[in-house]
């Protein structure tokens, strides 16, 4: 009596062998598997949205952090437009690089950021901090790179 099939298993169609179901080549004969199904990995789908938004993360964070740690009183009546610049740079540059990073993760990994909810957290200032942080780790975390 011949081998059992296991779950996971085609019959080759030629000379009868059980062989899985992703080889596209039966083993034992050499003819090709015309039921082969692709392996069910997830590949990265290809995105035109760069892998280089998370430097506008990254940088928009450093300047919300030094907005929020330099002293108001100490900076000079010249220097409060380039204060007040930097801090719209980075109220508007945060959310921006995170909907467009968060685009390029869901493209190259099974993590589904939620754009519009990382967007609005981001934009309410001091707490933007914190969520910024925690986007970058959990980047780091499915990505494995910063």
């Amino acid at each position: 009596m011949g081998r059992q099939k296991g779950v996971d298993e085609v019959f080759c169609t030629s000379c009868g062998a059980a062989i899985k179901k992703e080889a596209e080549i039966c083993p034992e004969c050499g003819v090709r598997n015309e039921n082969a199904t692709p392996p069910s990995r997830s590949t990265p789908t290809e995105t035109t949205v760069s892998d280089s938004w998370w430097y506008g993360v990254a940088g928009c964070l450093g300047l919300w952090v030094l907005v929020l740690l330099l002293p108001s009183n100490t900076v000079s009546a010249s220097l409060d437009a380039l204060l007040g610049l930097l801090t719209l740079t980075a109220w508007i540059g945060l959310p921006l690089s995170a909907y467009f990073d968060s685009k390029y993760v869901s493209s190259r990994t099974d993590w589904q950021p939620n754009a519009p909810l990382w967007v609005i957290g981001l934009l309410v200032p001091v707490v933007n901090v914190v969520i910024g942080a925690v986007y970058l780790y959990r980047r780091h975390e499915v990505l494995g790179e910063p």
